[in-house]
């Protein structure tokens, strides 16, 4: 899969060139495993391009996360009247998973832990979140990543999840995880911990289809 030349134009002049190699770099193993993938290097191009990628009549779910904050991209789509839902509300509740999924055709708004440099994608969700779940679920999945998100591989993305990405998340949704409070992994045996399931994926599935947007900003 290639990487359209218009995104690549985007990073000419771009000041700080070791950080557009590394987006770059980064981008060119993703669509190596055929995930679609969009380098930009602003907050401001990713924007865009995420509005482009969904119609106003897509209801949209996201993931709690302080990189959708820093877009304002949530209140951008509401404003121009997408629905717009939560689905941390029902991890907080410890509602079982099994009986709410994401409606067939929605779009799933998230962050990623981790993208290794080699182009995989590392992953925490609650146990059974029904993203992949066979004829269920979100038909595009869109995964928006900071340069500071990049890794060497699969050990620190995993490293990065738990003592960077679930403690953040824990704290933010108000979890009273050890997590949270020490703002650091610390191994907890506490049921049920929000970092039980670890999902790598090395190749673009067939459903749903994934898009990484790769930002050469730290978000």
């Amino acid at each position: 899969m290639d990487i359209d030349q218009s995104l690549l134009d985007l990073w000419d002049g771009f000041p700080d060139v070791e950080v557009r190699d590394k987006v770059l770099s980064c981008a060119e193993a993703l669509a190596d495993r055929d995930f679609g993938v969009v380098p930009v290097p602003t907050a401001s191009e990713a924007n865009k391009i995420i509005l482009g990628l969904i119609d106003r009549r897509n209801p949209v779910y996201f993931w709690e996360a302080a990189a959708l904050d820093q877009l304002g991209i949530l209140e951008t789509l509401q404003a121009r009247g997408n629905s717009v839902k939560r689905v941390v509300p029902l991890l907080k509740a410890r509602r079982p998973w099994r009986r709410w999924v994401i409606p067939r055709g929605a779009i799933y708004l998230s962050t990623v832990c981790a993208v290794t440099s080699d182009g995989m994608l590392v992953k925490v969700e609650p146990e059974g979140l029904p993203v992949f779940q066979p004829k269920s679920g979100p038909r595009l999945m869109l995964l928006v990543a900071g340069f500071n998100s990049i890794v060497d591989g699969l050990a620190d993305g995993f490293r990065r999840a738990k003592d960077v990405c679930v403690p953040h998340c824990a704290a933010r949704v108000g979890l009273e995880l050890p997590c949270a409070r020490d703002e650091l992994c610390v191994e907890c045996a506490e049921p049920p911990p929000l970092c039980s399931v670890n999902t790598v994926i090395t190749h673009r599935p067939s459903e749903p289809d994934i898009k990484v947007i790769l930002i050469g900003e730290r978000v």
